[in-house]
Formats: C-alpha cells, structure tokens, sequence
C-alpha cells in the first residue's frame, strides 16, 4: 500500500519553511531521517530517489532549505540573514511544531550538510548523528557554484551577475534537458546522473517548485552563504557524523573534506571514487545500502 506524501509549512521568524513527509509519519517509528537537501534544489527532491521499502516505511521528512521555493522568507530578506542561527531557528521549528519528542538523524546534502551540523550543535539532545553528503563547515566553494556565489554577489561580471542567474534559472526550469545538463555538470559521472530514472523524476519535481521561486530571495541567499564559517565549532559536536562525499566533488575542495573528518570527534570518512558532488544521484544504490548500514551501526535498527 502506497501511503500519500504530503506538505506541512513551518512558520518562523517570518519564513514559511516547507516539509514534505509520509502522511502517516506519526505512526512510523524510531528517529526520524531529516533529509536536507542542497542550495537551489527543493525538498520534493528526495522522494523520488528513496527505495520504495523505505519511502513506505521509515520515518522520514524532507526539509526545504530557506526561502528555496515553495518555501520563502520575509520582505527584505538579505545576504546578512544567512547565518548559522538562521537554519537552527527554522530547522528548530521543524523539530519543535511537526516533530515533538521525536529524535532525528540528519541527512544533508551540500548546504544540508552544513544545515545539519549546525543543528547538532544547537541541538545535541534531539540530534542522534548526522550524514554530511558534499557537506562544509564555511560555505566558501570552488568551481562553477564558487562562481554562481561570486556572480550572486556581484564580484563577477559586476551588476550583470544577479541577472545572468536570473536567466539562467528560467531558461533552465522550462528546458528539461537543459536542466538536466546543467545540474550534471556538479556530477563527475555525468552518464549515470543522466540515465538515473528516479533522478530524472526528482529533477522534474524541482522544475515544479523552482518556477515558483522569489529569485531575489535566492541570489541573497547565494550571496550570503559564502560568509558562513562554523569551524571552531565543529569539534564540539559528539554525536556520530558521517562524512560522505565523491573523490572529484567539484563543489567542496577535497582538502575541506578531509579536515571536517578529522576535526569532528566521532566520524566516519566515506569517499565514492569516480564520483563528483551528485553521491545520491551518480551512485544511488550505493549511497542508500551505506547509509542505511551506517544508521544500523550508528543509530539504531531501521527499515532496509
């Protein structure tokens, strides 16, 4: 028996913070997955890409980043606002109005994963572990996302930087396939992200929701992302993390990867060889059979 997936908005702080969940989420039991996805991405993205034993059965919610539609954030809504205390007020939310008493484990995926350790720290008594996919401790990236941020923040190509994304982002919410390739252009094994069918799906589900996105409110975000750091942080967090990423991410420089790894006290390195930043999409069997090991091992028995 399929069982609906439906959609909660959060409210906070003037943000309306959307959650995709399984409607029967309160009868499922054990820590809830907290899936996290990454920046200009949407939270029906993960769905799609779950094995169906475990979309059905596990205990799972699917949160937006903020003001990533269908999800928006306040008028006025600036670079300055993306702070670490920014994602532990709206994430905070989640746990306190849709999930009272009930533990989670984070799933993040890029921005997720750092939405993710910024959580564990915020909240350590309702955080059992976290999975950082892609994930950073400063949001200061490389290659064609380093790029988009620079643009964001007119430090590239100057005040026609907000508009080449603009542009960019209608063109590649109505052309499918040009979707398609610009998003494997993260990937490193761009033949398995093309031909994946539940990424196809989720790349649709994204088209969806991104048409209805405040671009403003995004570009801010981009701009304002590069300016988080939480390093002198990260040591302090107990709870199991592991850090998974791809050997070629071209997003997060390799030797962040490896620093977060050894600067969290109680983590687990995890690198994909012949993988870039797309780990749930380039190589998804593999990354829900890790995982779901990894939470077993880490967490507690749970639905395969």
């Amino acid at each position: 028996m399929q069982h609906k997936i439906v959609r909660t908005s959060i409210e906070a702080k003037g943000h309306s913070l959307v959650v995709d969940h399984p409607q029967n989420l309160a009868e499922r039991p054990g820590p809830v997955w907290m899936f996290i996805h990454g920046i200009a991405v949407c939270s029906a993205y993960w769905a799609p890409l779950m094995p169906a034993k475990f979309r059905e059965e596990a205990a799972w919610v699917s949160v937006s980043l903020p003001v990533h539609a269908p999800s928006f954030g306040p008028k006025g809504f600036s670079r300055r606002d993306v702070t670490p205390e920014l994602f532990n007020n709206l994430n905070g939310a989640v746990l306190d109005q849709l999930l009272p008493k009930r533990d989670v484990v984070i799933v993040g995926h890029s921005t997720g994963g750092f939405a993710g350790l910024c959580l564990a720290l915020d909240r350590p008594e309702r955080v059992r572990g976290v999975i950082s996919m892609g994930g950073f401790a400063d949001g200061k990236w490389v290659g064609l996302e380093g790029d988009m941020q620079k643009m964001a923040r007119k430090e590239k190509l100057g005040f026609f930087g907000p508009t080449a994304l603009r542009l960019t982002a209608w063109l590649t919410t109505r052309w499918p396939w040009l979707h398609a390739r610009a998003a494997s252009m993260f990937a490193y094994d761009k033949r398995a992200f093309l031909r994946d069918k539940p990424s196809k799906l989720a790349l649709a589900a994204m088209r969806q929701d991104a048409r209805g996105q405040d671009q403003d409110q995004l570009i801010e975000f981009f701009a304002g992302i590069r300016d988080v750091d939480i390093w002198s942080q990260i040591s302090n967090i107990k709870q199991p993390v592991l850090v998974f990423t791809g050997e070629f991410d071209p997003v997060i420089p390799a030797e962040k990867t490896h620093r977060l790894a050894k600067t969290l006290p109680n983590s687990e390195l995890l690198l994909y060889p012949g993988v870039g930043h797309m780990v749930m999409n380039e190589r998804r069997d593999d990354f829900w059979r890790d995982i779901i090991a990894w939470h077993k091992a880490n967490i507690s028995e749970v639905t395969s």
